[in-house]
């Protein structure tokens, strides 16, 4: 169901002094781990050259050698900047708040103020905004202008809404990446369609993956009221009438074993996970997860 109107206002955040503040701790990080990671780890094929005394044999590439009658060297350089690439789920589910903000609208803020810190640190950065389609994208690139066309799609309710699928997300992927890049998914992970896991491992065998699972307080524990409340699911828009009471503990304990789940999930794909709900900073986890990526990265 389409949204009427978003509590998002983009571009005034990149003046504000505190977010502006964290925004600049965490560029620093990045630049500390990941891209340590990243920039660090893989030289890119530049051409040939002639072999001359000194060079190590080993890069001597003999199927040019015997194509130019010259011995020719192959030579590299380090991959000069890093992509970085956002998924953003703007599917029904995340169109729910009891705290204020829609899942969404956090989801965005949290795209928008790390697409900012990415750049800052000299890299490139794309996105893209799906649910059972893609309805929004723009190719990785460099400079103020992502910024203000990202802006431009995060603020359109009509992009938000429909139900869930990640086969489209990965096909622009393909489309999009043609090298090794860094992937920030960012979902709440609910109503997952059968066989996800399997995409998940297909992002993380091609790219480096963070997923950012975000959850409303309300996902995580259903409030003790000694009274019926009305439930509604967001995707068929069934509603159905439950004791809280009676189900309470129910819901918390299958919540807690989702959440397990989902963790396997990403660390048998080799994926990064962040876990943040919407009554909470944007900028203070993605501090703290980088800051000990970092560490680990230093040994």
């Amino acid at each position: 169901m389409p949204i009427k109107d978003l509590d998002l206002d983009l571009l005034p955040t990149l003046k504000k002094v505190d977010i502006r503040a964290k925004r600049r701790v965490l560029s620093r990080v990045l630049e500390g781990s990941w891209t340590a990671m990243m920039k660090g780890r893989g030289m890119e094929f530049a051409g040939f050259r002639q072999y001359t005394f000194g060079d190590d044999a080993s890069r001597i590439d003999w199927g040019a050698t015997l194509r130019s009658k010259e011995t020719l060297i192959r030579e590299f350089e380090e991959f000069k900047n890093v992509t970085v690439f956002m998924l953003l789920d703007v599917s029904e589910t995340m169109l729910f708040s009891s705290v204020g903000k829609l899942k969404a609208e956090y989801g965005a803020e949290l795209l928008f103020n790390f697409s900012a810190a990415i750049l800052d640190n000299g890299d490139s950065v794309g996105f893209a905004m799906f649910n059972d389609d893609v309805v929004a994208k723009i190719q990785p690139g460099m400079g103020k202008d992502v910024l203000y066309r990202m802006a431009n799609e995060l603020q359109k309710p009509k992009n938000y809404g429909g139900g869930f699928s990640l086969k489209p997300a990965i096909r622009l992927l393909e489309n999009f990446l043609h090298a090794r890049a860094l992937v920030i998914l960012i979902s709440d992970f609910i109503g997952m369609e059968k066989g996800w896991e399997r995409y998940i491992k297909m992002i993380g065998q091609k790219h480096d993956l963070i997923a950012i699972t975000l959850r409303d307080p309300r996902d995580r524990e259903m409030p003790a009221l000694p009274a019926q409340v009305l439930v509604e699911d967001p995707l068929t828009h069934e509603k159905l009438y439950i004791d809280a009471k009676q189900y309470r503990k129910l819901y918390n304990e299958s919540v807690k074993k989702e959440e397990i789940y989902l963790k396997s999930v990403f660390e048998k794909a080799k994926a990064g996970n962040i876990f943040m709900t919407t009554d909470s900073d944007t900028m203070v986890p993605l501090l703290s997860y980088f800051r000990k990526r970092s560490a680990i990265l230093k040994g």
